[in-house]
C-alpha cells in the first residue's frame, strides 16, 4: 500500500529533526546552533504541513498557496489559481500560516509557547550573521531554546502521528561545557550589541507569554550541581532497555518525567482512535500489566507525593501504543508500519 502524502512529509520532518540533534550534539561542529535552528525550522514546517493535510482528508492542496487569476486586461479575477515556483511546481504556504492553522484546531493544537519557540528559532536563523563571536550567555540561551524546540517537536509528533523517538538522544543536548553558570555570569556584561538586543528580545517574549500550564515550552532551563554525597532529593538517571537503551529520568516528588504525557483515560482514547477492534475488556487489562511494569512506558506518581502514601496515578509515554499493535487491527497504515501488500 503506497504511503500517504502526509506521512511522506512526516518522514522527511523526522529526518530533519534527527539531523538537527546530531549536529547539535557534536561539540566540535562549527556553526552548530545556527545549523540546528535551520534544520529544526524545516522539521517543524514539514510536521505542521503534514498535520494540515491529515486534517483535510489527505488533500495536498490544503497547503498550496493560491492567488487571484488575471483577466485578459491584466486586472485580478475573483477566481483563484495555485501559485507556482520557478520550476512550475505548486508553492506551499509558509510556516507562519501553517502554525496559525494548527493552533486553531479543536484538539491536539499547538499554543503560544510553542509558536514563540519556533519564532525564536527563526530569529536565531535570521540573526546568525551577527553572532560572530563566542558568547557564553548567548550560547546558554540558544541551548535553552533548542532543548525546548526538540521537546515540543517530540510532544507534537507523538500526539499527532504516534511516532517513536527511541533513536533520538535528546538527553545529551544540554550536557555541554558551554553551560557553566559561573562563566556565563562572568561574561554577561561583555556581550556585543547584537547579542544584547537578541537576549533582551527573548526575555520580553518569554515575559509576555500566558502563565497557563501547557505541554509546550518556550525555553527549558538546565542547571547542573555537583553532588559530593548521596542526596535523596537529587534527580536520579538510569539507563534502561536492551539494544535500544533509553535514558530515563527518575524524578522524586510530584514531578512527572518528560515524555509521560498521557493519563490512563488519554491512553484509552488514543487506543480507540488507533485500532478498529479495540475493546476495553479482560484481555485488554491483562495486556496492560506489562505496559504498567515497563519504566520506559509508564510512570506512577503518589497522589500524596510529599508523604509518599495513598494511591498512585499512572502517566504513560505515547510509545505505549506500540505494545498493542500485535493484538489489535490498525485502522490505517502508518509510515513505519505499512499495511502488508499482496503476497
Amino acid at each position: 500500500m503506497p504511503t500517504s502524502k502526509h506521512m511522506q512529509l512526516v518522514s522527511k520532518s523526522r529526518a530533519a529533526c534527527l539531523s538537527a540533534v546530531e549536529t547539535y550534539n557534536r561539540a566540535s561542529a562549527l556553526y552548530r546552533e545556527e545549523t540546528f535552528a535551520i534544520l529544526m525550522i524545516n522539521a517543524w514546517e514539514l510536521l505542521l504541513k503534514a498535520r494540515i493535510i491529515k486534517e483535510n482528508g489527505g488533500k495536498a492542496s490544503a497547503i498550496h498557496e493560491f492567488r487571484a487569476r488575471k483577466k485578459k486586461d491584466g486586472s485580478p479575477s475573483k477566481l483563484k489559481e495555485v501559485k507556482r515556483t520557478r520550476s512550475m511546481t505548486p508553492m506551499t504556504i509558509g510556516i507562519d500560516r501553517s502554525w496559525k492553522l494548527v493552533s486553531g484546531y479543536a484538539s491536539d493544537r499547538i499554543d503560544q509557547a510553542c509558536i514563540a519557540n519556533i519564532e525564536a528559532l527563526l530569529e536565531i536563523r535570521d540573526s546568525a550573521t551577527h553572532f560572530v563571536a563566542t558568547d557564553a550567555l548567548l550560547r546558554k540561551k540558544l541551548t535553552e531554546i533548542s532543548m525546548a524546540a526538540v521537546r515540543n517537536y517530540v510532544t507534537a509528533a507523538q500526539a499527532w502521528f504516534g511516532l517513536s523517538f527511541s533513536d533520538l538522544n535528546i538527553a545529551s543536548i544540554p550536557i555541554s561545557f558551554d553551560l557553566d553558570q559561573k562563566v556565563v555570569d562572568a561574561v554577561a556584561k561583555k556581550s556585543s550589541d547584537a547579542v544584547t538586543k537578541f537576549l533582551v528580545h527573548m526575555e520580553k517574549v518569554e515575559a509576555g507569554l500566558p502563565p497557563a500550564s501547557s505541554d509546550f515550552a518556550f525555553t527549558v532551563r538546565i542547571d547542573f550541581d555537583l553532588i559530593k554525597k548521596k542526596d535523596d532529593a537529587a534527580v536520579k538517571a538510569s539507563v534502561v532497555g536492551g539494544a535500544e537503551a533509553d535514558l530515563t529520568l527518575m524524578v522524586e516528588g510530584d514531578k512527572v518525567p518528560p515524555g509521560f504525557t498521557w493519563t490512563y483515560d488519554e491512553l484509552i482514547k488514543k487506543l480507540k482512535e488507533r485500532y478498529a477492534d479495540f475493546k476495553q475488556n479482560a484481555e485488554f487489562h491483562e495486556r496492560m500489566k506489562p505496559v504498567k511494569a515497563d519504566k520506559k512506558l509508564c510512570y506512577e506518581r503518589f497522589l500524596d507525593p510529599e508523604r509518599r502514601k495513598g494511591g498512585r496515578k499512572a502517566f504513560f509515554n505515547p510509545n505505549a501504543l506500540k505494545a498493542f499493535d500485535a493484538h489489535y487491527e490498525r485502522k490505517s497504515a502508518t509510515l513505519f508500519e505499512p499495511e502488508p501488500g499482496p503476497s
